[in-house]
C-alpha cells in the first residue's frame, strides 16, 4: 500500500502549491498533466494488479494474439469496440502488457480531461477520483472505467438542457440529445453497461424533490429486497453468465462503501441551494450522487449490481469541487456580516469530510482489496509471458478443457515449487452441480471443477 500512499500523498503536495494559492488556468492544467503522467505510467507498468488482470485480460490477449483466424473473438463476451481496439494493439505490438499500457493511459487522459473541462477546482476532483477507489477500479474493470470515461462526456450535453430549458429551442435541444445517445452508444461499443445511460436520460430530467425522492426510498426498498426476481428476469436476455447461481451473484460488499456513497450524495443534496446558484443544471450532480449511492447500496445485495453506480461515479468529484468553490465564493462575499460565522463552519465542515472521510474509505478500499490491487507490482524484471501461462495453468484449482480439441504435443512438466508467489486471482467457490451440464460449444474453453471434470469422463469412456 505504500506505493498507493505515496502517490496520493504526491500529488496533494503537488495540487496544494498550483491549484490554492493563486490559481490560474495553467496551474490548473499543469497539475492535471502532472497527475495524467503519474497515475497513467502507475496503471500502464503494473504488473498482476486488479483481479480481471490475470483471470481475464492477460490471458485473452494471448488467446487472440495466437488465433489469426478471429474464432475465439466469437465466444468472448468483449463487445465489438474494444475488439478493434484490440486488434489495433496486437499491430504495434504482441507484448500482453500493451492492453493495460493503452487502455490505462486512454482512460486516464479522458477522466483527467474531463476534470479539466467542468471541474473548478482540481486538487478535489482528483483527490476523490483516488481516495473514493475509482482509480483502483480502473485497474480492475478495465473496459467498464473506459467505457465511463467515454460515457461522462454526455453528461454536459444533458446538463445543457436542462440549464437552458426551453430558451435552447427544440432544434439545439435534438441536437443536444442526439450527441448524448451518440456518446453513449459509443462507450456501449466498449462496455455494454453504458447502455444503462439511455434511459436515466429521462430519468434525470426529473429534479429531486422531497416528494420524488420520497418515491426514490420507497422505490428503492422494493428493489432491494426483491434483486432475485429482477435479476432472474434480467440474465434470460442479457449477461447470461451472471445467472443468480454464479459467484458474482452470490458474493456482495460490505456496507462501508455504500456509507461512502452515501455521504457524497448527502453533501451534494444538503447543498443543493449553493449548487444551483451557481447554475441551474447544477442540480444534476445531485441525481448523478444519488443514482450512484442507490447502485452501491444495490451491491450489499449482489456485487455485480454496484458496477452500474460506474457509470455515474465519475461526475460526483466535479460536484463536490463546485460545492466547495461556490460556498468558498459566498464566503468572501459574506465574510464582512452576520452569515460569516455560518459559511465558515459549514465551509470547515464540507472540507473536514472531504478530507476524513476520503482518506478514510481510502485506507479501507486497500485494505480490504476488493479490485486486487495490493501488493503493487511492476512489470520489469518480471518472467516471460510464456512462463506467466504456465503459471496459471499450473494452479491445479480448475482443468481446463475444450469441446472436440484438435491433437497436441504433449507439453513438457511444469515444476511448480511449493511456496511459488502465485499471481492474484479471486476465490471462486465451486459452481453447484447442473450449473455446467450445457453442451460445450466446439473449441471453446470450459472451466469445470475436478468432480465434474471426472464426471464427464466416466461418461465417455472412450475418451
Amino acid at each position: 500500500m505504500l506505493a498507493y500512499y505515496a502517490m496520493l500523498a504526491g500529488l496533494v503536495l503537488c495540487g496544494s502549491l498550483l491549484c490554492i494559492y493563486k490559481r490560474s488556468r495553467l496551474k490548473d492544467g499543469i497539475f492535471l498533466i502532472i497527475s495524467f503522467v503519474v497515475l497513467g505510467v502507475m496503471s500502464a507498468i503494473r504488473y498482476d494488479v486488479g483481479y480481471d488482470y490475470s483471470y481475464i485480460y492477460a490471458p485473452g490477449y494471448y488467446e487472440i494474439l495466437n488465433d489469426p483466424t478471429g474464432a475465439s473473438l466469437q465466444f468472448t463476451r468483449w463487445e465489438p469496440g474494444f475488439q478493434i481496439l484490440l486488434r489495433v494493439m496486437m499491430i504495434f505490438s504482441q507484448n500482453f502488457q500493451t492492453i493495460f499500457a493503452v487502455t490505462s493511459f486512454l482512460t486516464i487522459f479522458l477522466i483527467m480531461l474531463f476534470f479539466w473541462l467542468y471541474s473548478p477546482n482540481p486538487l478535489i476532483s482528483v483527490f476523490l477520483f483516488i481516495t473514493l477507489s475509482h482509480f483502483y477500479c480502473s485497474m480492475n474493470f478495465i473496459r467498464q472505467t473506459l467505457a465511463v470515461a467515454i460515457a461522462v462526456f454526455a453528461f454536459p450535453l444533458l446538463k445543457k438542457i436542462v440549464e437552458e430549458g426551453r430558451e435552447l429551442g427544440a432544434p439545439k435541444i435534438l441536437l443536444c440529445s442526439a450527441g448524448y445517445f451518440a456518446i453513449v452508444s459509443a462507450a456501449a461499443t466498449i462496455h455494454m453497461s453504458a447502455l444503462l445511460l439511455i434511459p436515466f436520460f429521462f430519468i434525470n430530467l426529473i429534479p429531486i424533490t422531497k416528494n420524488v425522492l420520497a418515491v426514490y426510498a420507497v422505490a428503492t426498498a422494493v428493489i432491494y429486497f426483491n434483486t432475485h426476481h429482477v435479476l432472474r428476469f434480467v440474465t434470460q436476455f442479457w449477461y447470461q453468465q451472471y445467472a443468480l447461481d454464479s459467484v458474482h451473484l452470490r458474493t456482495y460488499f460490505s456496507p462501508q462503501f455504500t456509507l461512502a456513497a452515501g455521504a457524497a450524495f448527502f453533501i451534494l443534496l444538503l447543498g443543493h441551494e449553493a449548487l444551483e446558484r451557481a447554475g441551474k443544471g447544477n442540480r444534476l450532480y445531485v441525481n448523478y450522487a444519488f443514482f450512484a449511492f442507490l447502485f452501491v447500496l444495490m451491491g450489499t445485495r449482489h456485487s455485480v449490481l454496484d458496477r452500474f453506480s460506474l457509470n455515474f461515479v465519475l461526475v460526483v468529484p466535479v460536484g463536490i469541487a463546485i460545492l466547495v468553490v461556490a460556498l468558498a465564493e459566498e464566503l468572501k462575499e459574506a465574510r464582512f456580516t452576520e452569515a460569516a460565522k455560518k459559511y465558515v463552519a459549514t465551509f470547515a465542515v464540507l472540507i473536514f469530510t472531504i478530507v476524513v472521510g476520503g482518506l478514510s474509505i481510502h485506507h479501507y478500499a486497500l485494505s480490504a482489496d476488493h479490485h486486487g490491487v495490493v501488493p503493487y507490482q511492476i512489470i520489469f524484471n518480471q518472467p516471460f509471458y510464456r512462463e506467466y501461462v504456465a503459471r496459471l495453468r499450473g494452479r491445479g484449482d480448475y482443468i481446463v478443457i475444450t469441446a472436440e480439441p484438435e491433437p497436441e504435443p504433449a507439453p513438457e512438466p511444469i515444476i511448480v515449487p511449493e511456496n511459488i508467489d502465485l499471481p492474484a486471482m479471486p476465490f471462486f467457490e465451486p459452481e453447484p452441480p447442473g450449473v455446467l451440464s450445457a453442451n460445450p460449444v466446439p473449441g471453446r474453453p470450459l472451466r469445470v471443477g475436478l468432480d465434474r471434470f471426472l464426471e464427464m469422463r466416466n461418461m465417455n469412456p472412450e475418451e
